[in-house]
């Protein structure tokens, strides 16, 4: 998935993040910020992150004060993202409905888990999801599912649908068996409000599994 600027304007800036580059600024020329000045984006300001791995849709806001106002959004609710992936999907896994979950997230390993329990640090984890029809891909049977986070955890499709026992393909770290680079999840749809006014953006296409 290539990089591209879908929406420029002067308040914000949403951008398709491709796989393998950082959300954050880390200096190189090829992280998302970076990226985005190369393209005439003088201080993006980013107002939520994906992971290395995924790709889509990032929203960045253009100035200190469309920050603040759309950074209050993520925090209560107005602004939200939908996910597709592909999960090697359990018999018992629900068509549809709601994952919630208390999460810790481990930072010496990088990686999630789900608890029970008080733990310090863990923190709740919701996502609502519906599952389309099953394919066979090289003799496994992957489902695609289509999952709106409520919030925003790090790791949170990925493991809570690994606590399930229908990991995303390709997601070795969480159990994954099939041989793919990388876990199958794309950020293809984000809507909020700016000025008033509903705004959903929507990646016009999306790639799969290779054939």
């Amino acid at each position: 998935m290539p990089f591209q600027i879908l929406w420029n304007s002067p308040s914000f800036v949403v951008a398709v993040k491709p796989f393998g580059i950082l959300s954050e600024d880390d200096g190189s020329p090829d992280c998302m910020p970076a990226l985005l000045r190369a393209a005439g984006i003088a201080t993006p300001y980013p107002v939520h992150r994906l992971d290395r791995t995924t790709e889509g849709l990032m929203l960045w806001a253009g100035t200190r004060e469309a920050a603040a106002i759309l950074s209050a959004e993520a925090q209560n609710g107005t602004f939200s993202k939908v996910y597709r992936a592909l999960v090697t999907a359990s018999p018992d896994l629900p068509p549809a409905g709601e994952m919630r979950d208390l999460l810790f997230f481990d930072r010496r390993r990088d990686k999630a888990f789900v608890v029970t329990g008080e733990r310090r640090g863990a923190k709740e984890a919701v996502l609502r999801y519906s599952l389309g029809e099953p394919f066979d891909w090289r003799g496994h049977t992957l489902t695609p599912a289509r999952v709106e986070l409520l919030t925003g955890r790090t790791h949170q499709i990925r493991v809570q649908f690994a606590a399930r026992k229908s990991p995303l393909a390709g997601d070795g770290k969480y159990g994954s068996r099939l041989n793919y680079k990388s876990p199958s999840l794309f950020c293809e749809e984000i809507s909020f409000v700016w000025e008033g006014e509903p705004i959903t953006v929507r990646l016009p296409d999306l790639p799969g599994l290779p054939g």
